[in-house]
């Protein structure tokens, strides 16, 4: 298999550079906004997951990090930890840099290190709370890419009684195997306790390059300052932490959320969300319409599927789902007689299958943090021989705000995607690229600017024009109907790409590509709307 696709919060994308061209140009629009320079100020703890050419070779690369933004255009400091294909750094101080911020949201981002060297961002801000960016670092001595997020932490100092209660968390990207890593993904449920530095229980479900293991109990685990970095705690909310074995740096955001990169055993980053205080509610409580998004890798390349689905208690019904398996898209038919759901109303945790029309069983496993939101793992494979065909996971939530229309789509909203680049026809190649805009949606029409860094031929576009449109397609957009949501970007220079949206609520949208117009690609995404 090929490496998962660790980005998919803030989404995934394959495209060949070297086809992708033919399409018209199309002007950005001056940046029109609230934002500025003060709209960056505070202490942000940041995760990208992409990229880095070491010689004349693309290896898989994660940062996992803080900063401080003085507001003014400044970076007075930070930290960060950067595991390049299993192999961790020493944590390195960020000691300055700057940031511009548009008025529409886009800006720039530099970190500065004591080696001289320096690291650049394309950024466009969701809130003054929160952003999505993209590695943009492109020079002499290195070039990477990735895309990422940046949360506003809580104020200093840290301590780490904060870091208490149970947690649900979402750990994707490679294993220990050397020389040939496997792709991997570990989700699950722990408790925290951090004034006595402990994770006392715990229970998990791996996916480790096929090879499933599931709803195991942790071994007890510990959470601590790092003794080689004391000055990083109390200024970042940097520690060091043992989880189910494995050894890990995390950063505190707040006693919400906690993001993590590991430092043994292989490459895995994402985060750690406290668990609602109403879950897990039983299964019959469980009744809602959730739009669901995962990627990672299947036998043939990179993999995405995007859809959703009605629960009502032990009973599934109205799922759409769309399919790139390596560039083959496909919208399999959903039986609505074979289907199933369990959950477990002491964790939190459950499993969902259902079944196509050509008899493929599609089967997850998730971890609930609130009735609304949860982690997902595809575990799809033949019945009990704990071994899956994909490794895969991503995101579920629970749809809201129906129906959505060109009045309540409507307003500035940002756009992110990242994945894997063809080179020579084969779509398990590992050359990337990622992209992050910003668009204002009128009538259901888009216009705005994207960044994007292709690795095929390391090729960085800045302030590049963006446009398209959202089609509902006589449906409630909700999917409920049988009717799927479509969407065209049209970035300049480039062939349209063609888009199947599944949308959340009027604030968020999950998408992937449903064709190949241009180029073989394997993209995956998210709309959201600023704030």
């Amino acid at each position: 298999m090929s490496r998962l696709l660790t980005a998919v919060v803030a989404a995934a994308v394959v495209w060949a550079a070297s086809c992708g061209g033919g399409g018209v140009s199309v002007q950005p629009p001056p940046p029109v906004g609230k934002y500025g320079l003060a709209s960056l100020n505070g202490t942000y703890a940041f995760v990208t997951s992409g990229e880095v050419i070491t010689g004349s070779t693309a290896v898989p690369m994660e940062r996992v990090g803080s900063f401080t933004a003085d507001g003014n255009g400044h970076i007075s400091g930070g930290i960060e930890d950067v595991n390049t294909g299993g192999t961790p750094s020493a944590a390195n101080p960020i000691t300055g840099g700057s940031y511009g911020v548009n008025a529409d949201g886009r800006g720039t981002l530099t970190f500065n290190f004591q080696s001289g060297n320096s690291t650049n961002f394309g950024i466009v801000l969701t809130s003054t709370s929160d952003g999505l960016m993209i590695d943009e670092t492109l020079s002499s001595s290195q070039a990477s890419t990735g895309s990422g997020n940046f949360i506003l932490q809580q104020s200093t100092p840290f301590a780490l009684t904060e870091f208490s209660g149970t947690y649900v968390f979402d750990f994707a990207g490679l294993d220990g195997a050397q020389p040939n890593p496997n792709p991997e993904s570990f989700i699950g449920q722990f408790t925290a306790n951090g004034g006595v530095g402990t994770i006392p229980t715990g229970l998990f479900d791996d996916n480790d390059g096929g090879t499933l293991t599931s709803n195991a109990t942790m071994t007890p685990g510990t959470i601590a300052q790092d003794p080689s970095q004391p000055s990083s705690f109390t200024s970042f909310g940097r520690g060091i932490a043992k989880v189910a074995g494995q050894n890990f740096v995390f950063y505190i955001v707040d006693v919400t959320r906690v993001r993590f990169i590991s430092t043994t055993n292989g490459m895995l980053t994402g985060d750690a969300v406290l668990q609602n205080n109403s879950v897990p509610p039983p299964l019959t409580a469980i009744s809602n319409n959730f739009a669901f998004l995962v990627a990672g890798s299947s036998a043939n390349g990179g993999l995405t599927r995007v859809g959703r689905l009605s629960s009502n208690g032990a009973t599934l019904s109205n799922i759409l789902m769309d399919v790139n398996d390596a560039s083959v898209e496909t919208q399999p038919s959903i039986s609505s007689s074979n289907t199933s759901i369990t959950y477990d109303a002491t964790t939190g945790r459950g499993t969902l299958s259902f079944q196509s029309s050509v008899a493929n069983v599609y089967s997850f496993v998730f971890y609930l943090s609130s009735p609304s939101s949860g982690v997902f793992q595809e575990v799809s494979g033949p019945a009990g021989s704990g071994t899956a065909v994909v490794v895969a996971d991503g995101s579920l939530l629970a749809q809201s705000g129906s129906p959505f229309t060109s009045s309540n789509v409507t307003g500035p909203y940002s756009m992110n995607w990242s994945g894997l680049v063809t080179a020579g026809g084969n779509l398990g190649f590992t050359d990337e690229e990622d992209l992050v805009s910003q668009v204002a949606v009128t009538n259901l029409s888009l216009s705005g600017t994207s960044d994007y860094f292709q690795f095929t031929g390391v090729t960085l576009h800045t302030d590049v024009g963006t446009a398209g449109s959202i089609n509902f397609n006589g449906g409630n957009g909700a999917g409920d109907d049988g009717k799927r949501v479509s969407m065209t970007v049209k970035i300049s220079g480039v062939s349209d790409i063609h888009i199947v949206a599944y949308l959340v609520s009027p604030q968020l949208a999950f998408f992937a590509n449903s064709d190949n117009n241009g180029a073989p690609r394997v993209i995956a995404g998210i709309l959201k709307a600023q704030k």
